[in-house]
């Protein structure tokens, strides 16, 4: 579960290709990562409404944010995309 305080929703249009596929987001949400929060059980939040698997979303998130490698730390901000359509 995500437990992340919600700061912001912006409307954009954002294509990032991710393993081949394309995660095409409308809508966006900052984070704030908390403690125990992983990308991976962010992703698990984001599935159903991405209609995307995890490890595109993770990869989405992580290139997005400019996240080196998969450790993120309570406290840290990042973008998640919140509603789009998987290509």
């Amino acid at each position: 579960m995500i437990t992340a305080l919600i700061l912001a929703v912006f409307v954009l249009v954002t294509t990032i290709p991710v393993d081949g596929k394309q995660i095409e987001a409308y809508e966006y949400d900052t984070i704030v990562v908390s403690k125990g929060d992983t990308l991976w059980t962010i992703a698990s939040e984001l599935q159903e409404e991405l209609n995307a698997n995890k490890e595109s979303i993770v990869s989405w998130i992580a290139e997005y944010n400019e996240i080196e490698g998969a450790v993120i730390i309570a406290g840290q901000t990042l973008t998640v995309p919140v509603k789009g359509e998987n290509d």
